[in-house]
């Protein structure tokens, strides 16, 4: 079944969540596009804003509730309004089929791309090892949209569509990797994939001035804690469509910070880590065993040529951690970077696969 739990998700490219009320008369309206109507085979003959607040209080709700529907919205990052929808259903064996419409004002910005892939992630979360999609052969944009997400076409048959039509549809699958080697346990900590409820506590440590003054970031707010870790959610694996890895840091069953690996150049397999632990827990040597272990994963699991960590010079806990990890000073750059107002300098420290052991300790 769909773990609806796992809404929303969110990328840099496009919101997937739950439909309410408030996105009734965008969703009646894109539905009454033309190119909507004559691709997108909806169920309905016709969508009133009434008729759509009935369905998400009605069919929409239920079949989140059971698990085997999910209608959902594509929505802009930015804003959250809504842009179109995206339909998981017909789970079935290991599968799930994946449907998706835009409302004509938001077409060509990459939403459904963004969108289609978080559902991806969804559905790998969801412990589902295939998706499938359905188009019309007329529908050349919905095919683009699938083969650039590495869905591969198959054939073409007459079926019968959502809205009870016998129509000719092009088949695509996707075969979703499963989503490995996840949780980790190392000696004293489990390493997992974030969760919404992980908000809170991340929000704690995030949203002090002596975590954040190092960071990018300013100190979380809760609304930016929800955020950021609806974002680290669909970062299942450097394999996946995120290419990028967030593993929450546990000890004792409580969360005392996160770390993140990324693909920085996926040909040549070159990465980059970033950590944040929390000051309570400092100097007790728990940051370096969930760094090594993330590194030792990122060699190991992922093949690696290489990973980096750039920080700011002035921070010299994280420059101690990076060297007990193992990591080399390689860089020290000059004023490179402005940030909150000033220039400041970046150190690089960077290790090689030939300089990690295989079966380092964890």
């Amino acid at each position: 079944m769909l773990d609806v739990g796992l809404l929303p998700l969110r990328s840099d490219h496009a919101v997937l969540r739950t439909m309410r009320s408030v996105d009734a008369s965008a969703y009646a309206s894109g539905a009454s596009d033309p190119a909507v109507r004559q691709h997108a085979h909806l169920p309905e003959p016709e969508y009133t804003e009434a008729s759509v607040v009935a369905l998400i209080e009605g069919a929409i709700r239920e079949g989140l509730e059971r698990g085997d529907l999910a209608v959902l919205t594509i929505a802009d990052p930015a804003t959250d309004a809504f842009t179109g929808s995206l339909v998981l259903f017909g789970a079935s064996e290991g599968s799930v089929e994946a449907g998706f419409w835009m409302h004509p004002n938001h077409r060509g910005k990459g939403l459904a791309a963004g969108a289609l892939a978080l559902a991806v992630e969804l559905a790998r979360r969801s412990g589902f090892t295939r998706l499938v999609a359905r188009t019309v052969p007329e529908n050349k944009a919905s095919q683009r949209v699938l083969e650039r997400a590495g869905f591969i076409q198959g054939e073409a048959t007459r079926d019968v569509a959502p809205s009870g039509q016998e129509v000719v549809l092009m088949h695509y699958l996707l075969d979703l990797k499963p989503i490995t080697p996840v949780p980790v346990q190392t000696e004293r900590l489990r390493l997992r994939l974030h969760q919404h409820a992980d908000a809170p506590a991340l929000q704690r440590i995030y949203c002090r001035a002596d975590v954040a003054r190092y960071l990018l970031d300013e100190p979380w707010s809760e609304t930016d804690a929800s955020r950021h870790v609806s974002e680290r959610m669909t970062k299942t694996g450097l394999n996946g469509a995120s290419t990028a890895l967030a593993l929450v840091i546990e000890h004792e069953g409580a969360v005392i910070g996160d770390v993140q690996l990324w693909l920085t150049d996926i040909k040549r397999r070159v990465a980059e880590i970033g950590w944040v632990l929390d000051p309570a827990h400092s100097g007790r040597g728990l940051a370096t065993e969930a760094v090594r272990t993330v590194l030792t994963l990122g060699f190991e699991q992922y093949s690696l040529h290489r990973v980096a960590a750039q920080m700011d010079a002035r921070n010299e806990a994280s420059a101690r951690l990076a060297q007990r990890a193992g990591m080399q000073h390689e860089a020290h750059l000059r004023q490179d970077w402005w940030n909150k107002g000033e220039w400041t300098d970046t150190l690089i420290y960077g290790v090689l696969a030939t300089e990690v052991s295989p079966g380092s300790p964890r």
